[in-house]
């Protein structure tokens, strides 16, 4: 233990003795540290941080297989009773889901998210209230009982100011008095992550479920199941048990246990540790943020190759006193840990820097709203996780770039080094030394960013020219859900016809319609469908997109019609796959199978994007709002100028009509359109700003190289003056040298990226992964800063006085 505090004593000694070389050391790593630190958090918030649940190695979630096999399916209210009571694996077994309502208490009126649950939801998490109490089971049993609601602690703060009164008074909800039983406790927004619900219902409560029928239909797989393995059980085994009940489903209800392929729905019992994010979305997600630690890692990479670098540079002024403590006695071992000891106190005091950094980079991610119409949060507290990921870091930093200085450094050549080193440093700049080779890996990973960069750039570029199929400019979104307050079908059909009137009549505005999806949103609605002249393969998914549209839907939404009226019931893709080489106009259409009510074709419309921008042409149909009603509908207003001008008339028209009718998700079409480029613009904008880091370290990492090179050689440069050479030959040699090691950096980052850009091409609307422009641009770019890295070095050797390099 001494031996490590006399280490660390001298390496403090010897830090401060150097401020400039410690700032820039510390400010390099905290950087990359921060970073790597701040996307942990991000990992640790999604995956790693358990639910908010007590016992959480026992708790399971509950999954019900989709008609067209997907897994992860939601469960019905007939099947979620049968799951509790026909089988003894659960402790305990809830039901819950979130949907949308509107909160009034006195004349505010707010949409807000919560959600539905059986009155066991807070007992099998192991949820206690802060204040007031959860739901009794009566309150699950009787949609009579007196209407009950939990508060979260977030929503008690903010919309009532935390008033002790609130337990025990009434509010509406969806226009019906609750009244408020229990407060949640502080940080539980609900088992969604990355959703914050701020309050929780009773799901046989009356107002507050859509339909009643959902209740009842076996076939309205609505539902996502939480569960309390009983002791002793696992998550296998209660899987085992519920795939005996799935067949005994099979055989009573076989139009609802049947999957697309003939074969029995699968339940799966999926453990807490896999259940954090929703599973289906797991891939994806674990994907992007794979690709933000790999970002993140490169960059760290190369601050460690430039605080190696610099080391190397101070290794070899040290050369005499490194040569003078071996020739007293000391082990070259002893040596090691010595300078060692000095890598890890700066990774130690950059690893300070960098919890500052990432500390201030969460709370940004915190305070930024990403463009969807749900409310998104995350803890991303720097909790002892993180903060060991961070001292873990910071540890292997400190060996990856403390090693090969500490190694080089204590096996000088004595009498040379005794001598002041001069000659070993003549003989050492000749050679690919370990400092040019951290420079090559440099030059490798700035390429790799920059051309990621490159694509994603340019890929954004070509995503504002794709052919969405209707006209994004001067579109004003305003989203009303009229069944939140209390609307039957006349009075909403009713309240929408005036809405329609009222804009339509607003200065400014050139038509106006209603519906039910927004395109290149978060999925959109599918529907089976049963199609005249038709024969449907053997297990083809028959589900296809739709949207229920009002009048003038296409004229405001610039949709052109191909062939028959306005007022489509399909597009031209879905024409080319059920009738090619047929005349559309006149057949027939059914929801569901081919006992459903027929809907006739009567318009063509141009094809579109539905879901995402990348995607290929697919069938999508339309039907009428005037024939379909839907209390939730989106405003879709075409204006003259700028939409934004005219939010506030039309939230005025509305008010008019209902002074207690939320209007939510209100942006423009541009806007909204932000959500299907939101992947791309974070990760042209992560790679875009660490790839200027990256490019600013290896021209850096380039001039010390060359500088130091040019200085160590500085007699040889004299020699070759005196013996005849020209200024010119002289700054030919060092940036040929220089060249050299920037040219087999962008040799091996252009085979890394390569690779690498195959991994993000789904990511690309427009370009491919190896886009031959991209992949010539930014190597001439790096090449050309080289260039002028070396230029410096160079124009200093062509300075060197002859006489007194030879002195």
């Amino acid at each position: 233990m001494d031996a490590v505090l006399q280490d660390l004593r001298q390496a403090a000694r010897i830090l401060a003795k150097s401020p400039g070389f410690t700032a820039i050391a510390v400010l390099s790593l905290g950087l990359g540290i921060g970073a790597n630190t701040t996307i942990f958090s991000l990992l640790n918030a999604i995956f790693l941080r358990p639910l908010p649940v007590q016992d959480p190695d026992r708790v399971v979630a509950v999954f019900t297989s989709d008609f067209s096999g997907p897994p992860f399916g939601g469960s019905s209210y007939p099947d979620y009773l049968d799951f509790r009571t026909k089988t003894d694996a659960f402790a305990g077994l809830a039901a819950y889901t979130v949907a949308p309502m509107s909160l009034s208490d006195g004349p505010r009126t707010d949409r807000v998210f919560g959600e539905l649950v059986t009155a066991n939801y807070f007992a099998v998490a192991g949820i206690q209230p802060s204040r007031g109490r959860t739901f009794r089971p009566v309150e699950d049993e009787r949609p009579d009982a007196a209407p009950a609601i939990m508060v979260s602690d977030g929503l008690w703060r903010r919309r009532f100011g935390a008033d002790p009164t609130l337990v025990g008074r009434d509010v509406i909800l969806n226009g019906h008095p609750f009244t408020v039983v229990g407060i949640a406790p502080p940080g539980f927004t609900g088992m969604m992550r990355g959703l914050s619900v701020d309050l929780w219902v009773p799901m046989t409560m009356a107002g507050a479920i859509p339909s009643s029928d959902r209740l009842d239909g076996r076939g309205n797989r609505w539902l996502l199941l939480l569960g309390r393995l009983k002791p002793g059980l696992t998550a296998a085994a209660a899987e085992a048990q519920l795939a005996v009940l799935a067949a005994q489903l099979q055989r009573a209800y076989p139009d609802n246990w049947t999957d697309v392929k003939e074969k029995c729905r699968v339940i799966t019992v999926v453990p807490e540790s896999r259940a954090r994010l929703f599973p289906a979305a797991r891939g994806a997600v674990l994907g992007f943020l794979a690709l933000l630690l790999t970002v993140v890692g490169l960059v760290l990479l190369m601050a460690c190759t430039n605080v190696a670098g610099l080391l190397l540079a101070r290794a070899t002024a040290r050369r005499r006193e490194i040569a003078v403590r071996l020739s007293l006695g000391a082990s070259r071992g002893r040596i090691i840990r010595q300078l060692l000891t000095e890598s890890l106190v700066l990774s130690l005091l950059a690893a300070i820097l960098g919890i500052a950094v990432a500390s201030w980079a969460t709370d940004l991610l915190v305070a930024f709203r990403p463009p969807v119409p749900i409310p998104v949060a995350l803890d991303l507290r720097l909790d002892l996780r993180v903060l060991g990921f961070t001292l873990l870091v910071s540890i292997l930093t400190g060996l990856v770039f403390g090693l090969a200085p500490a190694l080089q450094a204590s096996r000088p050549e004595l009498l040379p080094a005794l001598k002041d080193g001069s000659a070993a440093g003549e003989r050492a700049a000749s050679r690919w030394s370990p400092r040019r080779l951290l420079v090559v890996a440099q030059m490798a990973m700035s390429l790799v960013l920059l051309i990621g960069a490159g694509l994603f750039l340019q890929s954004l570029g070509n995503a504002h020219r794709i052919d969405l199929g209707f006209d994004r400019a001067n579109l004003l979104l305003l989203s009303l859900d009229v069944r939140l307050n209390g609307y039957d079908e006349p009075r909403g059909r009713l309240l929408y016809e005036q809405l329609l009137e009222r804009a339509n009549a607003l200065p400014g505005v050139r038509s106006a319609s209603l519906a039910t999806e927004v395109p290149l949103g978060l999925g959109g609605t599918r529907r089976g469908i049963w199609v005249e002249g038709y024969e449907a393969r053997s297990g083809e998914d028959m589900g296809v997109h739709t949207n229920t549209v009002g009048p003038d839907y296409f004229r405001t939404m610039g949709i052109r019609l191909v062939r028959g009226r306005d007022f489509a019931a399909s597009d031209t893709a879905f024409a080319r796959r059920y009738w090619p080489d047929q005349d559309p106009i006149g057949r027939h259409v059914r929801l569901g199978d081919e006992s459903g009510t027929p809907a006739q074709v009567v318009g063509v419309v141009q094809d579109g994007k539905y879901v995402t921008l990348g995607e290929d042409p697919k069938p999508f149909f339309y039907v009428p709002f005037l024939q379909r009603y839907e209390s939730g509908a989106t405003l879709h207003v075409r204006t003259a100028g700028d939409p934004r001008g005219l939010a506030e008339g039309m939230r005025q028209e509305v008010r008019a009509l209902d002074p207690s009718l939320p209007v939510f998700d209100e942006k423009t079409m541009t806007d909204h359109l932000g959500v299907s480029l939101l992947p791309a613009r974070l990760a042209a904008s992560v790679l875009g700003l660490f790839g200027v880091v990256a490019l600013i370290l290896a021209a850096v990492g380039i001039y010390g190289v060359m500088n130091q090179v040019v200085r160590q050689r500085t007699r040889e440069l004299g020699v070759r003056v005196a013996l005849g050479a020209r200024p010119a030959d002289l700054l030919s040699m060092v940036l040929g040298q220089s060249m050299r090691v920037a040219v087999a950096g962008l040799a091996i980052g252009l085979l890394a990226a390569l690779g690498l850009s195959r991994l993000v091409a789904s990511l690309l609307y427009g370009i491919g992964a190896t886009d031959p422009a991209t992949f010539v641009a930014i190597p001439a770019l790096l090449a050309a800063v080289a260039m002028l890295a070396s230029y410096v070095p160079a124009r200093w050797a062509m300075r060197v006085d002859p006489m007194v390099a030879l002195r």
